[in-house]
């Protein structure tokens, strides 16, 4: 019997060929985007499933406005100490420090890219609570664990525990089972282990923020009161002043408070899947909209069948047949999809997964969506069969014309709010990433890069490579961003305003990046204890007239704009340039136990304009010509070598603001992609209903035609109908896509506005692709000879 159902339905298909491939390509990309998105969210979500009371970890985050997301990752090593120290409903705390590189042995890489993770006697406590260490009362400062896969690699047995290994290059302390290093905050493949850091044990220590801090509560402990507690923290003598903290849950830190910027962030990816899901019901509403209207056509088949015996359920099941091999086959084509796109969803995604984890989702989530579609279309294609035998027994063509076409309406409309939501959206969606990409920001970031190199050039040797249009000395403070100094003005009213110092070394900084002095002047050679300030800054602070006041001993002598020199989510903070007097050259050195040290050479006076060009420096700015980005950083690094050096490090200024908005460009691309999905499928389902209405109503057009009626007033009587439900779509669909994008677009300080203009065009992009769709088949009606329409009728 299944049989002889699944053959009438694949000959059904193959007669509606056309509206099949568009039903199955619409269900296949909708499932295909789906299931890889949910997939991916489901990832995300699974972090740190396998440690025991994951409930009962909490990452401990700095609460920093000017960070995204208003939290700082890294914290000071004591902190964990502190805490552990200060708080009854804490269990354990511990600080860890993940870094990834070769693990070398002499000149061998034993362990690529190896997880080395440097923490303290607390991390199993904190983690792994059943596994047991014993450390001994002093701990060398070469102390290892290693997991059972790395001691397999190195050749290291339980036997060399408790010894100093030459082929370990460190004293093993123990060797413990293996752990997951994939879906989870606390990877190692390595682990170097010291003593607790306590307050005041180091100069400073507080003040270096390389850690992260994990805390283990007790069991039914408050975590809403302790969390508050954490928010206003004062350490002696620990030169923080007032520190606000927040707890996140170990199971969400990975997706609400990513330390890495992924390529699409966790709420981007939400905002995904509700689109493909969208889509999946466009084409979902567009199949049983066309197969509702075609049983009409088989009343005649139904009937037959029913006075043969056949049962209402048995016909139900063989309509169901045809909704079920539509549904496989589209899941067939998506699966081929999947595998052809799995590459690249790996490459974009940064999973590290097998390809098996994502099998299994995607069988489960098959599995849901045959069962929901044959649920959605059980209803309507119960309903209309039962009507359909009916109407061919006992004609009542009022009646079920006009249930069925009650149908269809919806099913068009639901389709049109879906694409004018989509379109909507993806619009506003566009304008305001051009506005963030393009818009001005108060400089100029175009063909700019900065360098460092490891030797001492000066400008005029940058200048004098081809290619290059300009350079300044350049600390690198800008963009990039860097921490910076800072300091706090206390106003006439006692609040005080915390301010960003930026140090430049040359009055050109501001004609080297078109910043616009709109208050004031510039910077003199040699000049100092003066600054300008930014607009935000002088908002801030209440000056009128700023230009003569004094902040943090600096006489202000000009106001630039505000620069947009971090992420659109973040707002401009006050600001002061100041001009540096002399050239510092920092370097950067890692020790071996881990803790980054600064070395400065002799400072460089910079006191004239003269001769300021030769002066050796290692960081520098460069505007280069169109094209030639790549051969100034060639004939750069050319210079370098010649000089003793090995290469200069590069940031180009476009590129970096551009990361910025990274995760808005992938989100741009794949709404474009899923909104022409939707609009093509609507669009074929409005041409196949009016094609239907066409073949239905010849005689009456050709009756029309006869007594008179011309062409454009067939065609009104057509677009009467469609466009009441354009309007009508476009009335539902506005409010709510004005709702979804406004919500949106408050996270970002520079922001468009939802002008009238918006939706009027999206109103006629809407209609000009209804009208559009109907228009072609209409006039192909109008044009029919009435005779030969009547004749075959």
């Amino acid at each position: 019997m299944i049989l002889h159902y699944l053959k009438i339905a694949w000959r059904n298909i193959l007669k509606y060929k056309t509206q099949s491939i568009i039903s199955v390509l619409g269900l296949a990309i909708g499932f295909t985007a789906f299931s890889f998105t949910l997939s991916w969210i489901r990832y995300e979500m699974g972090y740190d499933s396998h440690i025991p009371d994951a409930d009962r970890i909490y990452r401990v985050l700095k609460v920093n406005k000017k960070e995204v997301g208003g939290v700082q990752h890294f914290l000071p090593e004591p902190l964990a100490n502190y805490l552990a120290d200060n708080y009854p409903e804490i269990e354990a705390a511990t600080a860890v420090r993940l870094h990834t590189t070769d693990y070398e042995i002499g000149d061998k890489v034993r362990i690529p890219k190896c997880r080395h993770l440097v923490t303290d006697t607390s991390f199993f406590h904190v983690f792994y609570p059943e596994t047991h260490v014993s450390y001994p009362p002093e701990l060398p400062g070469d102390a290892l664990i290693l997991p059972q896969h790395s001691a397999n690699i190195l050749d290291i047995r339980q036997g060399d525990v408790g010894t100093y290994s030459d082929s370990l290059g460190g004293t093993l302390l123990d060797i413990v089972p293996d752990f997951p290093v994939t879906r989870t905050n606390v990877p190692f493949d390595v682990m170097g282990v010291r003593r607790m850091l306590k307050s005041g044990e180091q100069d400073c220590s507080w003040c270096r923020y390389f850690y992260s801090v994990y805390i283990r509560v007790h069991k039914n402990v408050d975590i809403a009161s302790l969390a508050a507690k954490l928010d206003s923290i004062e350490v002696e003598d620990s030169m923080q002043g007032v520190m606000s903290y927040r707890l996140v849950s170990l199971r969400k830190v990975h997706y609400q408070y990513p330390q890495e910027k992924a390529k699409i962030t966790f709420n981007h990816l939400k905002i995904f899947a509700g689109v493909a899901l969208l889509v999946i019901f466009c084409a979902l509403f567009n199949y049983l909209m066309l197969f509702v209207n075609r049983l009409k056509l088989r009343n005649r088949e139904l009937a037959l069948r029913k006075v043969n015996g056949a049962s209402n359920a048995q016909l139900t099941s063989l309509l169901l047949c045809e909704t079920g091999l539509i549904v496989l086959l589209s899941l067939f084509i998506g699966v081929v999809i999947t595998e052809i796109l799995y590459p690249l969803f790996v490459k974009l995604s940064e999973i590290e997964a097998n390809e098996s984890f994502f099998v299994q989702e995607i069988i489960l989530y098959a599995g849901g969506f045959l069962s929901l579609s044959l649920i959605i279309a059980l209803i309507p294609v119960g309903l209309f069969m039962k009507r359909s035998i009916r109407q061919n027994s006992q004609p009542d063509t009022n009646c079920f014309y006009g249930i069925k076409n009650g149908f269809t309406m919806v099913s068009l409309a639901l389709q049109l709010i879906i694409s004018v939501i989509l379109i909507f959206c993806t619009g506003i969606f566009l304008y305001q990433f051009r506005h963030l990409n393009h818009s001005e920001i108060g400089f100029n970031r175009y063909r700019v890069s900065s360098f460092n190199s490891e030797v001492d050039l000066s400008k005029d040797e940058i200048k004098k490579i081809p290619g290059v249009e300009d350079v300044i000395y350049f600390d690198g403070e800008f963009l990039p961003r860097r921490v910076l100094p800072s300091f706090s003005h206390e106003l006439e009213t006692g609040e005080k305003i915390d301010m960003e110092r930026f140090n430049i070394y040359e009055p050109s900084f501001f004609d080297f990046f078109s910043i616009r002095i709109v208050e004031g002047r510039n910077f003199h050679y040699g000049e100092k204890n003066v600054c300008l300030i930014n607009k935000t800054a002088q908002k801030r602070l209440g000056f009128d007239d700023p230009i003569g006041q004094v902040i943090d001993n600096m006489t202000i002598i000009g106001v630039i704009p505000d620069l947009y020199i971090d992420s659109p989510l973040l707002p401009v903070q006050p600001a002061a340039y100041r001009l540096k007097e002399e050239l510092v050259k920092e370097t950067v050195l890692l020790t071996a136990s881990g803790e980054i040290e600064h070395h400065k050479s002799e400072p460089i006076p910079l006191t004239s304009a003269s001769s300021f060009s030769a002066l050796k420096y290692t960081s520098f700015a460069y505007r280069y010509f169109p094209g030639q980005r790549l051969s100034t950083e060639k004939a750069i690094n050319d210079l370098v070598r010649k000089n003793g050096g090995s290469t200069g490090y590069y940031y180009n200024m476009e590129d970096v603001y551009n990361e910025y908005t990274q995760s808005e460009r992938y989100l741009l691309i794949l709404l474009s992609i899923m909104t022409g999905v939707a609009i093509l499928i609507a669009v074929f389902g409005i041409y196949s209903m009016i094609t239907l209405s066409c073949n239905q109503r010849r005689k009456e057009i050709a009756i029309r035609k006869v007594n008179g009626a011309r062409a454009k007033e067939i065609l009104a009587m057509f677009f009467k109908q469609y466009a009441f439900i354009t309007v009508l779509s476009c009335i539902v669909a506005f409010p709510v896509g004005a709702l979804i994008m406004q919500r949106w677009l408050e996270q970002y300080t520079r922001r468009i506005a939802l002008e009238w203009w918006l939706f009027a065009g999206v109103f006629l992009l809407v209609a000009l692709i209804v009208f559009g769709s109907i228009l072609f088949r209409v006039l192909k009606a109008a044009g029919e000879n009435p005779a030969e329409v009547v004749k075959s009728e």
